[in-house]
């Protein structure tokens, strides 16, 4: 039960982010050569960011766990770990996809943007439609063909959260920048 409470705000992220895209990537038309380089044909990996930056971040590296209930959903790469026992419980998740940054433009889906700097990347700070601000933040960015979004999802536990999540995720994800893709 600990896992399914862990993953429902993840899950929701998942399910908010599924779309359908019109438009037919990377054809050319006919008479017309192209010189784009290949991208990349699966998301970079963020479970193999080192476990002592993980540590260093403050959070709990035996807590890792891979994708959504152990898969990864609708082409993004995910990992999440809790926070350090003696804290606030709360969990830290990245997501990877081979996304650009409109994809959280939806405002049937995130609301609340605003432009951020996270460490040393411009983000995009959102909230799901319906989050409470008090507890849950989300902030994305891009790193070349790459959708790169971090979360922060409070324990439903939590009585009093001592933290702002949106300071306490930009905090997370910019002690993490050396680690992400450029």
């Amino acid at each position: 039960m600990r896992g399914a409470r862990r993953w429902m705000p993840a899950a929701l992220v998942l399910v908010l982010l599924t779309g359908c895209s019109g438009a037919t990537a990377g054809q050319a038309s006919p008479g017309v050569q192209t010189t784009t380089a290949a991208a990349p044909a699966t998301p970079w990996d963020p479970c193999t960011i080192p476990d002592e930056a993980i540590e260093r971040a403050g959070l709990n590296v035996a807590t890792k766990e891979s994708g959504v209930f152990g898969r990864d959903q609708n082409g993004f790469k995910i990992c999440g770990w809790e926070s350090q026992p003696s804290d606030s419980k709360y969990y830290f998740s990245i997501f990877v996809g081979l996304e650009g940054i409109d994809y959280i433009d939806d405002p049937s889906k995130f609301d609340r943007l605003q432009s951020v700097r996270v460490g040393t990347r411009d983000a995009t700070q959102y909230q799901q439609v319906g989050a409470d601000a008090s507890l849950n933040c989300g902030a994305a960015f891009t790193a070349g063909t790459e959708l790169i979004m971090t979360t922060l999802n409070t324990s439903a536990l939590v009585d009093l959260v001592p933290y702002d999540p949106c300071t306490e995720l930009s905090e997370l994800t910019a002690s993490l920048d050396s680690e992400l893709p450029d």
